[in-house]
């Protein structure tokens, strides 16, 4: 990738802004080293993982990572005769062993997410490192105690030697007149020996070393000679203690260093996984979105803004909607049916920004960054991007504006192809106009022949003909309000725009009389072409509004119809609820009837006749009462499917019961309730439980 086009497209600077969503200093230090990527197969992955990883964060998923600091230069150091193993060091190291075991384990484990996957699965397997370092040090990167039995031993008499001292100089101190020898009757420690604080006059009467004075003199420290004994095995203690924690720690480095690869790889990995959190982040947080990959030659770019100019946005300062309200979007499709792109219009209009906007956008892209564009947008793998933009003289190469100029474009038509992507802007300024307009023509038609994506915005004349010449080729126009006399920075394809060179001289407010000469200077030309454009403009811009406006109501009449639909489906599931409620209710009512009336009846069943054989009747007629509602139909249907364990709704029990056998012949069911078995008729069972229940 060309590094003098990322530089002109501001490349470095949207990395600078990426930084502050990073938390390693191993991804910081190595983010300025981030380009696109070589290969279509690994810009599709990186995007892949951005995209995976802010779904994955939006659910809740996290990617824990501790402020670690870069270690890549301290595992360097751990070669023999490197810096030493200190405990800052060491708990850099511990950390981060920690994290690379857990985000290889939780990242490992995300089947549904095969990018993140991989990433963990890239990993190396340091748990047995982490064992041996969490066993010799403490999370400040100290050696802990239990680390090896010697050290262990050491430490338990140099505690026992401390506290054996203590107590000798406290019982000195406590021997009645002593105390009048002494500034103070608190012993102190003094260059790792104890001590007593005797009056410079009484040192004769404290037999002793001498070890130190104040620095007012007014007291000296004197090691009496009680505790010289135990003060000496101390110090050999200490020394023991020493040497055995350079030998801890000289096997620790020995074994970190024979893993060096296995640290770097890792130290790699959660640098890039840093980095993968970090492009999430700009989705989550700056309403960016990862493009999809195109075929070659392709670019789509839908609602596109530039990125520097939403570095509040970056920085947190203002909500989405409000930066995107404040940069007027960009629409581009190159690559179908045309492949380059001719781009006039007045200047401040947004030519350049419109160019940069997509060579960013494409950078970014395929380093594995989301955009800011709207979903759908999708952008190639591109071999390179050749940018000629901005001024740049180069006084060392004794080269002008102009040669610098044809320099770039130079390094374009010598390697550009069908899969790059060349930026130009301002083609043929710089030089005579007629001369600047011939080269420009010259070097579209050589990228046109050579079939290269080209963007090239000019105000030349004879290169806002070129598009009408050839196939392949569209204009594109800044749009510019001819009622306002303002730049609306908004691109439309398939018009020419004017360059209005004059008008903005007088908006600015330059000198209305240098405005004036410069008019009659100009001459009278014929103003038709000026005033098709301005009618054009007009008329794609109320075709544009009255386009919006359709849009809009389109969107409004789709939301109504829905939200009717909706109402109506509401409406509907409530009127056969109610209904199935009413018709429950109903047979409620002849239950209740038919319970009320049955054991009355049942004393007429032996009556004489014709008695016995009415009362008969009128069960018979209660019992096909509930058989023959719409409720019963649907009972009897709904029994059919019902088998051995499952449940059914009995309302007189206002219970659901379990189903422990059936007798269709009979029409009964033999359930469970409470434990306790029994048997009911068809009837009593109900398909729909009420709604109140």
């Amino acid at each position: 990738m060309d590094r003098h086009s990322l530089d002109a497209l501001d490349f470095p600077r949207v990395l600078s802004l990426l930084g502050r969503f990073l938390t390693t200093g191993l991804a910081r230090n190595a983010l300025p080293r981030l380009r696109p990527f070589d290969s279509r197969e690994k810009m599709a992955r990186a995007l892949d993982q951005a995209r995976e990883a802010a779904r994955w964060m939006r659910e809740g998923g996290r990617m824990a990572l501790p402020a670690l600091p870069d270690l890549r230069e301290d595992l360097e150091g751990l070669r023999e005769g490197g810096r030493s193993l200190r405990p800052r060091i060491l708990a850099d190291f511990l950390r981060a062993l920690r994290t690379v075991s857990g985000l290889r384990r939780r990242l490992g484990a995300l089947e549904d997410r095969p990018a993140l996957k991989a990433l963990g699965e890239a990993l190396p397997d340091l748990s047995d490192l982490l064992d041996r370092v969490e066993t010799l040090c403490d999370d400040q990167g100290e050696i802990q105690t239990s680390a090896s039995p010697k050290l262990s031993s050491l430490r338990a008499e140099i505690r026992g030697l401390e506290q054996r001292i203590h107590r000798r100089l406290e019982e000195l101190c406590a021997r009645p007149g002593f105390t009048k020898y002494l500034q103070s009757p608190q012993p102190v420690w003094r260059h790792g020996r104890p001590a007593l604080q005797v009056k410079p006059e009484m040192s004769r009467f404290v037999r002793g070393l001498l070890l130190d004075r104040s620095q007012s003199g007014q007291t000296v420290f004197v090691q009496p000679e009680t505790v010289l004994p135990l003060t000496n095995r101390l110090a050999e203690a200490r020394h023991e203690e020493e040497a055995e924690l350079r030998r801890l720690l000289a096997e620790l480095r020995r074994d970190l260093f024979a893993r060096r690869e296995d640290l770097a790889r890792a130290f790699e990995g959660l640098s890039w996984i840093d980095l993968t959190r970090a492009r999430a982040k700009l989705v989550l947080e700056c309403g960016f979105h990862v493009p999809e990959v195109a075929p070659e030659g392709r670019f789509l770019l839908r609602g596109a803004r530039h990125p520097l100019l939403l570095i509040p946005l970056w920085e947190g300062r203002v909500p989405i909607e409000e930066a995107e309200k404040a940069v007027v979007p960009l629409d581009l499709s190159l690559g179908d049916p045309f492949r380059m792109l001719v781009v006039t219009g007045p200047n401040t209009g947004g030519k350049t920004v419109a160019l940069k906007t997509v060579g960013l956008c494409q950078a970014m892209a395929q380093a594995g960054l989301p955009i800011p564009a709207a979903e759908g947008s999708a952008l190639p793998f591109v071999d390179g991007i050749f940018a000629d933009i901005g001024d740049e003289q180069t006084v060392e190469q004794n080269l002008s504006t102009f040669a610098s100029h044809l320099k770039r474009i130079q390094r374009a038509l010598d390697r550009a192809g069908p899969g790059s992507l060349v930026l130009l802007d301002e083609l043929g300024a710089g030089t005579d106009p007629e001369e600047g307009g011939a080269l420009g023509i010259a070097i579209l038609e050589h990228l046109l022949e050579r079939g290269v994506p080209t963007l090239a915005s000019t105000h030349l004349g004879r290169l806002k003909d070129f598009a009408y010449q050839y196939e392949g080729v569209e204009n594109g126009a800044m749009a510019f309000d001819p009622d306002r006399f303002e730049p609306l920075y908004r691109l439309e394809i398939g018009l020419v725009g004017t360059s209005r060179a004059l008008l903005i001289a007088r908006r600015i407010g330059m000198d209305a009389s240098i405005c004036s000469r410069a008019a009659s200077l100009l001459g009278e030309r014929d103003p038709a072409l000026e005033e098709m454009i301005d009618r054009l403009q007009r008329t794609r811009r109320a075709a544009e509004d009255q386009r919006r406006r359709a849009e809009e109501a389109r969107r409004r009449a789709e939301g109504e119809v829905a939200e009717a639909e909706l109402r109506s489906r509401e409406l509907e599931e409530k009127e056969r609820w109610l209904a199935e409620e009413s018709s429950w209710l109903a047979e409620e009512e002849i239950r209740r009837a038919r319970a009320l009336l049955r054991e009355p009846l049942r004393a007429f069943l032996n009556a004489p006749e014709p008695y016995g054989g009415k009362a008969r009747g009128l069960l018979k007629l209660l019992d096909g009462l509930l058989a023959h509602t719409d409720l019963g139909k649907r009972r009897d249907e709904y029994l059919r499917g019902v088998e051995k364990g499952q449940t059914v709704y009995v309302p007189r029990l206002r219970k659901r019961c379990k189903v422990l056998g059936k007798d269709r012949r009979r029409r009964r069911l033999e359930i469970e309730v409470g434990g306790v078995r029994m048997t009911i008729p068809f009837d009593d069972v109900s398909w729909l439980q009420p709604l109140d229940s």
